[in-house]
């Protein structure tokens, strides 16, 4: 039996936005439904970026994607410049998990921020949408 692979959007790759990268996600997995996991986002310029930690009280809110292999992760690792030296990247790709609609905890692909944060505006809601 194929391996499941689940990857957890939370930004411009989400159904609401309009790119080549979110159109070839579409094309390349099933939309499984909305989800959250608990840490923080923040507006990072046009898209943001978001950070996991278990223990906190604010969730990242997101959609949750079946993919049907792994090929469209090269893409989008592109994308989301990840960099081999992850010093350098802009985001890092994690398995987190993430609960889903029903609160069942689904193991995800989510690309989590890399850099600092300090001067970055927190979405308190965290629900990223494409107006501050």
């Amino acid at each position: 039996m194929e391996k499941l692979y689940n990857l957890f959007t939370y930004g411009t790759l989400m159904q609401a936005f309009d790119n080549p990268y979110a159109r070839k996600l579409r094309l390349s997995s099933n939309y499984i439904g909305k989800g959250y996991f608990n840490g923080k986002l923040f507006r990072v310029e046009w898209y943001p970026g978001a950070l996991y930690e278990p223990d906190a009280p604010t969730p990242v809110h997101g959609e949750i994607y079946q993919l049907h292999s792994l090929e469209i992760l090269k893409e989008l690792d592109e994308y989301e410049d990840v960099m081999e030296d992850e010093s350098a990247s802009l985001y890092l790709r994690k398995v987190v998990p993430v609960r889903d609609s029903q609160e069942v905890v689904r193991d995800c692909w989510v690309y989590l921020y890399n850099q600092p944060v300090s001067d970055l505006p927190l979405i308190e809601e965290g629900y990223f949408k494409t107006k501050p």
